[in-house]
């Protein structure tokens, strides 16, 4: 009878501590409020792909750049965003957002996938952040030696993945681009202490 009492005890509190724990996890989550205040500030918007937008089904890809309107959002999981494009094709990305998604990593995530301006009043703003020649080079989307890190972000958008090495005192970072059409095919950025070096295309 007693080492059934204890076990019962065990059992229980295992099964609290695991609700606590559970609960801590979801309390940090979107609350019901944010996903609705999310919701409404997203769909219907329109943006510009800032990325390649890859669908989880057989839809295909929608290169960076292009107009788009954001027709929904997931929170399940790791997120997803639906959007249509040219052609009314639909697709729908998954976001990756690592739990507990928070408001913050939410809006960060939407904000490396999607200008919310224009190409044009981009280009108006980058002039007077990077003068001509840069402001050139992000709009068509191109790079030069020594154009800054931050710049060269908003011409080619946030890689897939980054490396970083230190040679001779120097932080090189090395920028790799995916596109899921061409498996085996990647571009890459070298930033040399903050600057561009070099690039594969």
């Amino acid at each position: 009878m007693m080492k059934r009492s204890l076990l019962l005890l065990l059992v229980a509190t295992v099964a609290l501590g695991g609700c606590t724990f559970y609960n801590r996890v979801i309390d940090k989550d979107l609350s019901l409020d944010e996903m609705d205040a999310l919701k409404e500030k997203y769909t219907g918007r329109t943006g510009w792909t800032r990325s390649l937008l890859d669908d989880l089904g057989p839809e295909g890809v929608i290169d960076r750049d292009v107009e788009v309107t954001i027709v929904d959002i997931d929170f399940h999981w790791t997120g997803a965003v639906t959007v249509s494009g040219p052609g009314r094709v639909k697709i729908r990305h998954g976001l990756e957002i690592e739990r507990p998604m928070t408001l913050e990593k939410f809006e960060e995530k939407m904000n490396r996938l999607f200008w919310f301006k224009e190409p044009d009043y981009r280009y108006r703003m980058n002039l007077r952040a990077y003068g001509k020649k840069t402001a050139k080079a992000i709009y068509n989307h191109e790079l030069f030696k020594d154009m800054t890190k931050e710049a060269a972000l908003e011409s080619w958008g946030y890689p897939d993945e980054t490396r970083q090495s230190e040679i001779s005192g120097s932080v090189q970072e090395q920028w790799i681009y995916k596109d899921p059409r061409q498996k085996n095919k990647k571009r890459y950025i070298y930033i040399l202490d903050g600057k561009v070096d070099r690039w594969e295309e």
